[in-house]
């Protein structure tokens, strides 16, 4: 049953990543850049079902990462703090104090997939968070282009910024810092899949624009 389980999930979330890679290069991307906070919903709720650990300490964790995700891109995006001059788009939803409600949840599933993978691998803990830190940066990196296209969101001056990279690296290792802290020690048999999954998608959606010229 575990095993058919976990093939559905994969199966869903295989195939929703799909439609909306196909969804967004068609002349219908706005319709599909809407179903955005959906697709995060979904990831959350399917990652959420494969966690076999301890719950108390997961929550714990979510609660943190979903509410510092938020407060760090509440001040980036009003005071330009951190990350630098930027201001978010409509495809990410309802938004409170200029910042998308979901945003919180696009941390948790990143930070808490790059540690859960991690976990499996013998190295110490401060290996593991600098090397999770560096992985949420690598997939910001895949984000930002594809954001900035769909409208997720936009760069007061136009460039990513440096800074921004050196943002989302401390507050990663915060979040990681705390995954640890917390002692969460999840097992989730798909955590890697949704990580290869998402930077997949993002990164054969810049690949397809550049192979399209557009």
């Amino acid at each position: 049953m575990k095993n058919a389980n976990f093939t559905y999930s994969f199966v869903v979330l295989i195939v929703f990543h799909f439609v909306g890679f196909c969804g967004l290069l068609s002349p219908y991307s706005n319709l599909f850049m809407l179903l955005t906070p959906f697709n995060l919903i979904l990831s959350a709720f399917l990652l959420w079902r494969h966690h076999t650990t301890a719950l108390k300490p997961l929550v714990y964790f979510f609660a943190f990462t979903f509410s510092l995700g938020f407060f760090v891109e509440y001040l980036g995006v009003n005071f330009g703090f951190l990350f630098g001059s930027y201001s978010y788009g409509n495809t990410l939803g309802i938004k409170l104090f200029n910042v998308p409600i979901v945003i919180g949840l696009n941390w948790m599933l990143i930070i808490y997939s790059v540690a859960t993978v991690l976990d499996r691998i013998a190295i110490s803990i401060v290996s593991k968070i600098i090397i999770g830190s560096c992985l949420a940066v690598f997939m910001d990196w895949l984000i930002e282009p594809i954001a900035i296209r769909y409208d997720f969101w936009s760069w007061e001056l136009g460039a990513i910024p440096l800074q921004n990279y050196i943002g989302w690296m401390i507050t990663s290792l915060v979040m990681l810092v705390a995954y640890y802290l917390l002692k969460v020690e999840s097992k989730n048999r798909l955590a890697l899949p949704l990580y290869i999954v998402q930077a997949s998608f993002f990164g054969l959606l810049q690949l397809a624009h550049f192979v399209l010229g557009n």
